[in-house]
């Protein structure tokens, strides 16, 4: 018996296992294609006082960015941290009983989203149009 009749049979007996690729994620109907990751870095005074969920995350960054930096140099004081942790809390806080729980946050992280996000605009508070 030839060796490649033997690397046949044992190929089609399953004894050897072979490498195939991994089937592609579909993504559903009409959605986009998954944006490249950004880094956004939040700076100042107040970026230390931030929440983890705000200072850690895109999508928190993003919201700190776009709403609570008011002359858009990308830094932000004392004040404008004590004031997106306390609107960020009082977003995701679903069942009003002023503690967060984990699920809380990430359903206020995934409503910010980004692009489409809920309350996301780029230019918000910075005195231009987008």
């Amino acid at each position: 018996m030839g060796i490649r009749l033997m690397a046949a049979l044992l190929l089609a007996s399953g004894a050897i296992p072979v490498a195939t690729a991994a089937p592609a994620v579909a993504r559903p109907y009409g959605a986009p294609p998954p944006l490249p990751p950004r880094e956004v870095f939040v700076g100042g005074t107040g970026a230390t006082a931030l929440d983890p969920w705000l200072a850690f995350t895109e999508e928190g960054q993003r919201l700190v960015l776009a709403r609570f930096d008011h002359n858009g140099n990308g830094e932000i004081g004392e004040r404008g941290a004590a004031e997106a942790n306390a609107w960020f809390r009082r977003f995701a806080d679903r069942n009003r009983d002023g503690r967060l729980t984990d699920r809380e946050v990430e359903w206020g992280l995934e409503q910010l989203g980004g692009p489409g996000g809920y309350w996301y605009s780029p230019c918000y508070g910075r005195g231009r149009t987008c």
